[in-house]
Parts: C-alpha cells; structure tokens; sequence
C-alpha cells in the first residue's frame, strides 16, 4: 500500500477506527509482530542472528488524547519495544497549544524529528518496510527529547508547507558500541521544513546539540581504547565530548501519486568531538501498488568521514562502511492490518576498522493500527 504523507499522520495516529470517548478523549494503538533469521552472523544488523527472532521487530505502542478545550489538548504515547524487554516508556508525553489555526506550541516530551518518517517511525503500517533503511535512520537513542516546539504551516499558490522549530535537552544511557555510558545533550535544537506540491514532497532539516560524556575514560571499551590510544600519541583532548557541538543534517524528495512511491532520503553526522566518526548516509527507494499488494526495493549506503592525520588514523579503528538491497512485499489482506515478507542483503565493507561480511537477512511481519 502507497500512504501519502500528508494524510498519514491522521490515518496512523488518530488510528483508521479509533475508540472515542466522552469529551473528545482518544484512545488509539498500534502493533507490529515480526520475526527474522540472519543467514550469516558475521554481518551486524542490531540484534538479528541466524536463531529466529521474534523480538527484534515486535512493538505495541498505545495512544491517549484528550482535547481540553478549544485551545488546548494533552496526548500520550506509550511503547513497549521487544528489543527493550518489552519495557514501557513514554515515546511522547506532551500539551499542545493552538496559538492560531495555523501555529501549534507543544510542550514535553516529543518526538525529535530528524527524518522523513519521524513522526511515526514506530509504526509499521506507516510504510511499506518492515523496518526503515538502517544506515539512514540510525540515531534510534535521541528519537525523543524533552522540550518545546512551534510549528507553522502555510500556504502559497499551489505549495503546502511547515516549519517546524524546536528546543530541549536529552540525557539518558548510550551503548555506541560495546559499553553503556551517560550522555547528555543540552541545548538540543532544530529545524524543518516540509513542502508538498500535488504528488511531490520535499523536507530539509537541521539539528545540532552540545555533547557531553563524563564518564568516558572510566570504562574498559572500544571508546576508551580511543582515547587511551588518543591520549598517548597527544591528542587525547580531541577525543573527549565537553559540550562540543554535534550536528545532523537531512534532506529528503518524495512523489506518491496514490499508486507508486519514490522516496529519496540523505543524512549527514558531523561532530567537533572526534570520538564518533563523522558519516552520511542515504536511501533510494520505489514502490508499485497492484490492488492491495505493493512491491518496494530500497538501496541503502552509509560510510563513516575520517578527520585528517594522526586523528583520522585513531578513528580509523572504529570506521565503518556498509550498504543494503531490500525487495519486500506487502499485503493488506484486510482492514488497517498489512502481511510484510522481506528479503534484505547486507554488505559491510568494513566494521569496526576490519575487513566486513556479507548475508541475508529475511522477515516476515504484520502490522496493524486500532
């Protein structure tokens, strides 16, 4: 099935049949179910292995809201995430203000809207995947942020847009690699625009935080190796985030005209900090509907940026470069509920600063919105 953004966010997040109750109050859910197998386990791609896995694609996310008066209303997201346990937290937690019909206020816990699909990353029913590209989105940790956000939508002639400004601040526990650190990132802030022209869409977007990790260099993994190896050929200061800015750019096209799809979606990491590589990462991916059956393929590419001399040849240790192919299917048999089969091939040209592996990963899910 081909969504169109534009209606995407009502169709998904205000749910296709949602459970209304006195006084405007809404409750609405989302489920996906899946299960994959790795053919090599050499290849890296999260949790997968050539075992069965029935967690790593499994989510249940459940959607409260409440209009409180003309102005103002209060929503809810809470999710539970197979990867995590099935652990349930907040996604969003937020009041909006309707400052005028066409300006919001939102205070709280939101949603960071780096990508394309942000506002509805986690809910598989929004795309024909059964899982985003993960060498574009792949900053899954900051996907939400405690803070505030305006945006404004306009109109002029044929052209439909927003803009979308926010700011907060992030701090909870990272695992980049193979130890858990604190991270914390203040002054976290952005901006975005979209733009739609009949069948076609655009977005840009910006984002940059200051970066902060105490408790690097206390540990025994991958980045304290850096900064030990840093700090012996003299450029240990270079390696530790002390409020150095970290920024993220984005731009995306799209055109959807109901019955095919084409997205293509760009990424940039920048840091000051040397202790994560700079990368870019981009997708290109078509869709073609044939009643309720859609046929997708998506090509995928990340690589890691290294700085210059005697900090590049460090960094050089945890470099990476890979890049995927994915042909699927999807099947909407019946109503607000989508049969996905996946086949995904992995090819990491170098992980960790080593020579990388190739395999397949194959999936199978359904996803359904109430």
């Amino acid at each position: 099935m081909v969504l169109r953004k534009s209606g995407l966010a009502a169709a998904v997040l205000l749910a296709c049949s949602p459970a209304a109750f006195s006084d405007d109050l809404n409750i609405n859910g989302f489920v996906s179910v899946g299960a994959s197998v790795l053919s090599n386990t050499d290849v890296h791609i999260g949790d997968y292995d050539d075992n069965a896995s029935f967690s790593n694609d499994t989510i249940v996310g459940l959607q409260i809201s409440k209009q409180v008066n003309d102005t103002t209303s209060a929503t809810a997201q809470l999710v539970s995430r197979g990867t995590e346990d099935y652990n349930t937290e907040a996604a969003w937690a937020y009041i909006t203000y309707a400052a005028t019909e066409d300006l919001d206020v939102r205070f709280g816990r939101l949603r960071t809207p780096f990508f394309y699909y942000s506002d509805f990353l986690e809910v598989g029913y929004a795309y024909n995947w059964i899982r985003p590209s993960g060498e574009v989105y792949r900053l899954d940790t900051f996907s939400s942020i405690n803070g505030v956000d305006f945006t404004q939508r306009f109109s002029t002639g044929s052209v439909d847009g927003s803009v979308q400004f926010y700011y907060g601040r992030f701090s909870d526990d990272f695992t980049p690699v193979d130890e858990t650190y604190n991270i914390e990132l203040r002054n976290f802030t952005g901006v975005v625009l979209n733009l739609t022209q009949g069948d076609f869409g655009a977005r840009l977007s910006y984002h940059q935080a200051d970066m902060y990790m105490p408790e690097l260099g206390t540990k025994t993994g991958a980045l304290d190796g850096l900064i030990t190896a840093a700090t012996g050929a003299g450029v240990g200061d270079k390696f530790v985030p002390d409020g150095e800015t970290t920024s993220f750019y984005e731009a995306a096209v799209t055109y959807d005209n109901g019955d095919m799809f084409f997205i293509a979606e760009w990424t940039a990491l920048n840091h000051e900090t040397a202790i994560f590589n700079d990368d870019t990462g981009y997708m290109v991916s078509a869709a073609k509907r044939f009643d309720d059956t859609t046929i997708h393929l998506t090509y995928s590419n990340q690589s890691d940026d290294l700085e210059s001399g005697t900090v590049g040849q460090i960094q050089k240790n945890l470099e990476g470069k890979e890049s995927s192919i994915t042909l699927g299917a999807r099947f909407d048999y019946d109503t607000s509920t989508a049969f996905k089969v996946e086949a995904q091939y992995q090819d990491e040209d170098t992980y960790l600063g080593a020579p990388g592996e190739s395999g397949m990963l194959y999936s199978v899910a359904v996803d359904l919105v109430f």
